[in-house]
């Protein structure tokens, strides 16, 4: 059962009314995730401003993505997991290319170096040695991606810790476990 309270938007006022517009505005409905933001206006406005500004990073929309999966499964937040599948698809990303993302590894190599170093980020709380910096260096990241990179990590334990702690009542399908192996069968992972 949801620990906290979602703040329905027709009954909203004020900033908090104005915010759930804007995210009603931006993604053609509001998702239970922001209704639990919108019980602190600044929470919600900062993380608005957070994710627009990270969809216009280096590294891209769609291995920002990934990292926020991988971020996601590494918290075991099956909400942010479940809304991350959902969504994939309108960011370019390909049932391999999710799989990829939860799993922190991929046949890409530029890629498998991203998601093992923010893997990394996540499991050493930043302090990453210097063979795996080393490692991201080398699959050609400059230091603003290494930067958006851990950003990517940081958004998504955001939401991962908010959503765990709330428990969030799921408003999107629910992502299969990834030892299911939805994605081989081309699916989003989701039922």
């Amino acid at each position: 059962m949801q620990r906290l309270n979602s703040v329905n938007p027709d009954t909203a006022e004020g900033r908090q009314k104005e915010l759930l517009d804007t995210v009603q505005g931006a993604f053609g409905l509001v998702p239970n995730a922001a209704r639990i933001m919108a019980n602190s206006p600044p929470v919600l406005e900062s993380f608005l401003t957070f994710s627009q500004a990270m969809g216009n990073v280096a590294i891209g929309e769609k291995l920002h993505n990934q990292v926020k999966l991988s971020t996601s499964e590494s918290n075991s937040c099956d909400y942010c997991t479940s809304i991350l599948c959902a969504v994939a698809p309108s960011v370019g990303l390909t049932a391999d290319e999710i799989l990829a993302g939860r799993t922190s590894s991929s046949e890409d190599r530029r890629t498998d170096a991203a998601l093992k170093f923010a893997e990394a980020v996540l499991a050493r709380g930043g302090k990453v040695d210097d063979s795996q910096f080393e490692a991201v260096r080398a699959a050609g990241f400059s230091d603003g991606e290494i930067v958006e990179i851990i950003a990517s990590v940081v958004l998504g334990c955001f939401t991962n810790f908010l959503n765990n702690v709330a428990d969030t009542d799921l408003d999107f399908p629910r992502a299969d476990p990834v030892e299911a192996g939805a994605c081989a069968s081309g699916t989003c992972m989701t039922h």
